[in-house]
């Protein structure tokens, strides 16, 4: 019988390491307001169904329990955030965004101690041959 057993996880999975906040720039509101209208993020998020407002709550809460990689051994591993300092400019050299599919578009976003910014929101042309096994796959360049 298991129920006196606690169960074992890897601590990347029991560590509270969810982001406090997630804010858009304008420039990254105005550009997914337009993939909506445009129909990039169809059938799931419209103008006829408050698609912006919908896609904003789901890529807010996508962020906020930071989906870098955890397993990596470099700075800007899930977990790990840009230090300011006091002048207002970061203290490492962690600035790099990062970048996650999210129906037809692209969203870009970098975490600080401010929790994560969300950039800009880009849509994607996918060709035919940028498809494996039906998983769309990002070539440098994309």
């Amino acid at each position: 019988h298991h129920d006196k057993v606690p169960l074992a996880v890897p601590t990347w999975v029991s560590q509270d390491d969810a982001l406090q906040t997630v804010e858009f720039t304008t420039i990254a509101r105005e550009s997914l307001a337009k993939q909506v209208k445009d129909g990039k993020l169809a059938p799931l998020y419209t103008t006829k169904n408050g698609g912006t407002e919908g896609a904003i709550e789901t890529i807010r809460e996508v962020l906020a329990q930071d989906p870098r990689a955890s397993n990596s051994n470099g700075p800007n591993k899930r977990g790990s955030k840009i230090i300011m300092t006091s002048s207002g400019a970061e203290a490492d050299e962690r600035s790099d965004s990062y970048k996650f599919l999210f129906c037809d578009v692209q969203v870009e976003f970098l975490v600080s101690n401010n929790g994560v910014e969300v950039l800009n929101v880009k849509k994607i042309d996918f060709d035919s041959d940028q498809y494996v096994d039906g998983i769309p796959v990002l070539l440098s360049g994309s």
